[in-house]
């Protein structure tokens, strides 16, 4: 049976743990006054290049303004912040006033009338940061990893660039030590791509956890076709699991061989297993 994008566009938005409350959403007063408004990247296009060239990324206004908002983002330390539910800040941010969403509030707020920037917990937090000359016709943005540890927090961009056709693309999860960047494309053939990190103990930055094996060594990214007609379990990159990583999951790889037809693409699937230092490829 064939999926209608629109639904699925759906589907794939409910996922997000801000979806997952089934408790009214609430602005409270101590949330509103904790909040703070969302960074903005600032810097002077070059009116000589599209914005979907990646010379863009070099620019160096783009370079430095970049290594400013890391330095402001650094500042973000208050504790009431940080104590504070990022879907709660979310709400707040959304509403602008203290307050239980209404019925049609909330489904305003839950779908693509909201752009989702921030995420995480108490101590780690994901803020996406738009790109104001980098694909903007596609959600073109930044995503800094902020890290807290004795009072200090630690900033790490994670997400350069990056854009999608589809709206609300971007998740997080953590696993014990492990940080989850995932993201979906959109589109007609929509694709996943997972990035993986960890904290350096020295430095408080993020790195790269390579968990799987890459065409040029271990890698921390690991990308998937995204189906359309999934069950619970055949979705694909289901690797973070409660605090714990899979000890197998699978990917579907775009093959006019495959044998999986999912509403008209053909598939073929592959599993991952863990050896004990990396995922790899049941041979």
């Amino acid at each position: 049976m064939r999926v209608p994008l629109l639904l699925l566009a759906v589907v794939i938005f409910l996922s997000p743990a801000y979806a997952q409350r089934s408790k009214p959403l609430v602005c409270k007063k101590a949330t509103l006054a904790a909040l703070k408004p969302r960074p903005e990247l600032a810097y002077q296009c070059d009116d000589n290049l599209n914005d979907y060239d990646e010379k863009v990324l070099k620019l160096p206004a783009r370079v430095a303004a970049i290594k400013s908002l890391i330095s402001e983002l650094s500042s973000f330390n208050e504790p009431a912040w940080w104590a504070a539910d990022v879907v709660d800040l979310g709400v707040c941010d959304f509403a602008g006033k203290p307050g239980t969403l209404a019925r049609d509030q909330r489904r305003s707020f839950l779908s693509d009338e909201y752009l989702f920037w921030l995420f995480g917990n108490d101590r780690l937090r994901l803020m996406l940061i738009p790109d104001p000359c980098y694909q903007t016709q596609y959600g073109g943005a930044n995503g800094f990893l902020l890290y807290r540890n004795g009072g200090r927090v630690y900033v790490t961009q994670v997400l350069d660039g990056f854009f999608s056709r589809a709206d609300n693309p971007v998740n997080v999860a953590i696993a014990k030590d492990i940080i989850e960047v995932s993201t979906w494309s959109g589109g007609l053939n929509p694709s996943l791509t997972n990035y993986y990190f960890t904290i350096d103990p020295k430095t408080n930055h993020a790195v790269p956890k390579n968990l799987f094996k890459g065409e040029h060594g271990p890698t921390n990214e690991i990308s998937s076709a995204m189906l359309f007609n999934e069950t619970p379990g055949s979705a694909p990159l289901k690797i973070v699991r409660g605090q714990t990583l899979a000890p197998s999951f699978s990917i579907y790889i775009d093959d006019a061989n495959g044998k999986i037809d999912d509403n008209g693409r053909t598939l073929s699937r592959k599993i991952l297993r863990w050896n004990g230092k990396i995922y790899r490829g049941m041979e």
